[in-house]
């Protein structure tokens, strides 16, 4: 019965749509201006021919996209894409609201292309300029823009930046920056002009200003950023941190005692007061566009940088305070290479965490016969699962450490996984250690890199 009812329905349906009922223009515009926003703004200025309902749609549309990369999956660009930016942008509905903007920095038209773009597109003069973006952006913000993403074009060198465009806003709730210089002028416009911003996304950004100072910012993300000078940031509502690879300095953090999320990469190569970095080209046939927006998160933490190290000099410089200010989290993760320094010196100041419920450690915590281990374990007595995550190159361990000293008590701890590689000694010294501390066998879990298998359980082992 139901495969004939099914048949019956598709005949009755196709009947309606010979008659002309479009049901896909009988939606509500918010409907339609969220299937709107899965569109290149090109894309949905043809949607004007597709019927009555649909012509002037495209004026009201709160989403505008003008990125213009990865063109596989979008049809070919406007033969003139400034004008046709500025007619889109500026022919809008003057009351409708314009929620977001995304778009690319200029391309080097000049220089040689290094990534795989077709001929055909590269013939359609991807035309704008920087005076056409910090317009653009501009218009968005007059527009009352609540998020504005403005990532590197893929073959631009050079940085891009937003001296030209006054950032006062009192709507921009969430900026997303990717490959542009923010000097000390648009830092303190961001954290004075726009007393709505909530959520700032720094990712290969370069930064020359002392100090990111906000009450309203929530959340911070900054990936693979240059720091050029003593950068000093100041949050007291921020909830969510992602400090991930800095370069020549690690930030301070002062005034952070809402914080409940973080995840803090450091590596001691690339902030040394003498490092020198060196640019390898990325691989093309690994090349995708920034859309960082289409996915919730990337795992930035193993990811391997474009800059070969050089590990020289006599200072390692920034990150004060990185630990005390993290003491009212309930979620961390600290990774960093053993012998990493900034953490390791921060630890000498190791507060309580009483908030603390996930912990996530990687290398560094081994040294000294795992000291940082047994030092966070015995500040955060809340604890109920930790994640250590060890590489393959690391230090001699005694298999016999003592517990004295060693002790600390977790009662909530209820889940122990160890990521290492694959016959690593370290891992029958750690379980030795949990359960001398009153950790059950069954609560710990082993998982080997890089397969990311889990091995048997170790109650098989030490039954």
């Amino acid at each position: 019965m139901s495969r004939k009812k099914t048949k019956v329905d598709a005949v009755e349906g196709d009947a309606a749509t010979a008659a002309g009922h479009d049901r896909l223009s009988a939606l509500p515009d918010d409907l339609l201006h969220k299937v709107m926003s899965f569109l290149r703004a090109w894309e949905v200025a043809r949607t004007c021919v597709l019927s009555r309902r649909w012509r002037n749609l495209w004026a009201s549309a709160p989403y505008v996209d003008l990125r213009v990369c990865c063109k596989h999956r979008h049809r070919w660009l406007p033969l003139r894409l400034t004008r046709f930016a500025n007619h889109f942008l500026l022919l809008r509905e003057v009351s409708a609201p314009l929620h977001t903007l995304r778009l690319l920095s200029t391309a080097d038209l000049n220089g040689t292309p290094t990534l795989p773009y077709s001929p055909k597109y590269d013939e359609d003069g991807e035309d704008y300029c920087s005076t056409d973006v910090d317009m653009w952006i501009r218009a968005a913000m007059n527009r009352g823009a609540r998020f504005i993403q403005l990532s590197k074009h893929p073959r631009q060198d050079d940085l891009s930046d937003l001296e030209s465009v006054p950032l006062i806003s009192r709507h921009l709730k969430h900026l997303h920056l990717s490959g542009t210089m923010l000097y000390d002028r648009t830092l303190r416009q961001l954290c004075s002009q726009c007393p709505s911003l909530e959520i700032l996304e720094l990712k290969e950004c370069h930064l020359d200003g002392p100090q990111i100072s906000s009450a309203s910012l929530i959340s911070l993300t900054m990936v693979d950023c240059r720091i050029r000078t003593e950068l000093s940031i100041a949050a007291p509502n921020l909830v969510s941190l992602r400090c991930v690879n800095p370069y020549h300095h690690a930030p301070s953090f002062e005034n952070m005692g809402t914080l409940a999320t973080a995840t803090i990469t450091l590596k001691d190569s690339f902030l040394h007061d003498k490092f020198e970095d060196r640019y390898i080209e990325p691989d093309p046939e690994v090349f995708e566009c920034d859309s960082s927006s289409d996915r919730e998160s990337d795992d930035d933490s193993d990811a391997d940088s474009n800059l070969s190290e050089e590990f020289y000099g006599d200072e390692v410089l920034g990150g004060q305070n990185v630990i005390r200010s993290l003491s009212n989290a309930t979620s961390l993760e600290l990774i960093a290479d053993v012998g990493e320094l900034i953490l390791n010196r921060e630890m000498e100041m190791c507060p309580i965490f009483s908030n603390l419920k996930v912990l996530t450690l990687g290398e560094w915590c081994m040294a000294d016969d795992f000291h940082p281990l047994v030092l966070f374990l015995q500040h955060a007595p809340n604890l109920e699962r930790l994640f250590l995550k060890l590489k393959v190159d690391h230090e001699e361990i005694e298999d016999d450490i003592k517990p004295e000293g060693r002790s600390f008590v977790c009662k909530n701890l209820a889940t122990v996984e160890i990521k290492c590689p694959k016959d690593d000694e370290r891992v029958h010294v750690l379980a030795h250690f949990f359960v001398a501390n009153g950790i059950a066998m069954e609560k710990i879990s082993v998982y080997h890199r890089p397969t990311s298998q889990t091995c048997k359980s170790l109650a098989l082992r030490w039954g």
